[in-house]
């Protein structure tokens, strides 16, 4: 049922008829089931081209899907007579039929099925090969981008983009941590977090943006970068070196709840200094392999810890986790930390393999 609500959405943003919140919801689907953002790129493809591509690569490849498609059986909708015909693209000399959205509901359907029961890696103009680098919990993985940028991605972080990054693109998808140094280009290099959007043309900046955290943080070290947000159209953000823009990652319901509240949803800050030293930041120091945490409840101190160990820890006592800390460890174990963090503030914990409960003393 809800695959087939996603293809309803795809079916009125090919027609226009989508609203605002349809469109925001569509993306929201997408980016939470990456097979269905190929569907929706392999059927706006085939629906309309392009526009402006003009070879013949391109045409006989569309040509190519809608003979496999019609060979396959599957029958594409008739429109009624009383709808108008347009022209189509120079590229391709039939004409074709403006539809209903019944009849696009239809038509996607149908290219939904095919697309499922093709081989997605068949090299054709119209399809996309996607790198993915992960970096595994309690690990950090460095790599260096076809652009010649530099990453840096934290445990539990996975970084993706398509094959003509460096060439026609540098657009990335981060779903975790990354620390990114880029390379100076006239291309501008954008990085797609959960809904936060950030382009720059060659700086330095840190974006967290796991999933499970109440917030997306951009951290700007050097340069310049823009950020924009799918909750906020038209809202445009621009950091200076030293500035951070945090954005609640809550669902849309409790955003705006939060709203009516007046809570924020994004805030503008300054990146955080540990013990008001310049030299260390705590938004960037996991790249120097350091777990740094400054005036933060614990629940948020023991999911970077998760991530740092490969642990998981739960807490008895709901006030404990709400504890106000600050620390900076390096290469101790998580028995070391946890000691450590004990004789300030003060609770118990019992370990059992890698699961650690929090409770009082």
């Amino acid at each position: 049922m809800l695959h087939t609500h996603f293809l309803n959405l795809l079916a009125k943003k090919i027609t226009s008829e989508a609203s605002p919140g349809e469109l925001q919801e569509l993306e929201g689907l997408m980016k939470t089931n990456p097979d269905w953002a190929y569907q929706a790129e392999q059927i706006q493809s085939l629906w309309q081209y392009k526009n402006g591509i003009n070879n013949t690569e391109s045409e006989l490849a569309f040509a190519k899907h809608l003979e496999k498609i019609t060979a396959s059986g599957i029958e594409f909708p008739e429109p009624p007579e009383s709808e108008s015909i347009i022209e189509a693209p120079r590229w391709y000399r039939k004409k074709i039929y403006t539809f209903s959205i019944a009849g696009i509901v239809a038509f996607v359907i149908a290219l939904s099925v095919w697309i499922s029961t093709t081989n997605k890696t068949e090299p054709t103009a119209l399809s996309k090969k996607f790198s993915e680098i992960s970096s595994p919990i309690g690990s950090k993985t460095k790599l260096v981008l076809p652009d010649s940028s530099i990453v840096w991605l934290n445990a539990g972080s996975k970084l993706t983009y398509d094959e003509h990054f460096g060439v026609t693109n540098r657009n990335a998808t981060l779903t975790g941590e990354a620390f990114f140094d880029v390379k100076h280009s006239n291309t501008p290099f954008i990085i797609n977090a959960n809904g936060v959007h950030i382009k720059d043309l060659g700086t330095a900046f840190n974006v967290k943006a796991y999933p499970d955290d109440k917030t997306i943080e951009t951290s700007l070290i050097r340069g310049k970068v823009e950020i924009t947000l799918d909750k906020r159209p038209g809202e445009l953000h621009i950091l200076e070196p030293n500035e951070k823009l945090i954005v609640s990652n809550e669902p849309e319901r409790t955003i705006t709840k939060s709203v009516e509240r007046k809570e924020p949803i994004t805030v503008l800050g300054n990146i955080t200094h540990y013990n008001d030293d310049d030299r260390v930041v705590v938004e960037t120091s996991w790249v120097d392999n350091k777990l740094v945490f400054e005036d933060e409840p614990f629940s948020e101190v023991a999911k970077k810890m998760e991530r740092w160990y490969g642990v998981a820890i739960s807490f008895d006592d709901e006030v404990i986790a709400g504890y106000r800390m600050h620390g900076s460890f390096t290469n101790e174990t998580i028995k070391e930390a946890l000691d450590a963090l004990k004789i300030g503030f003060h609770f118990n914990y019992k370990m059992e393999g890698n699961n650690i409960t929090i409770a009082n003393k």
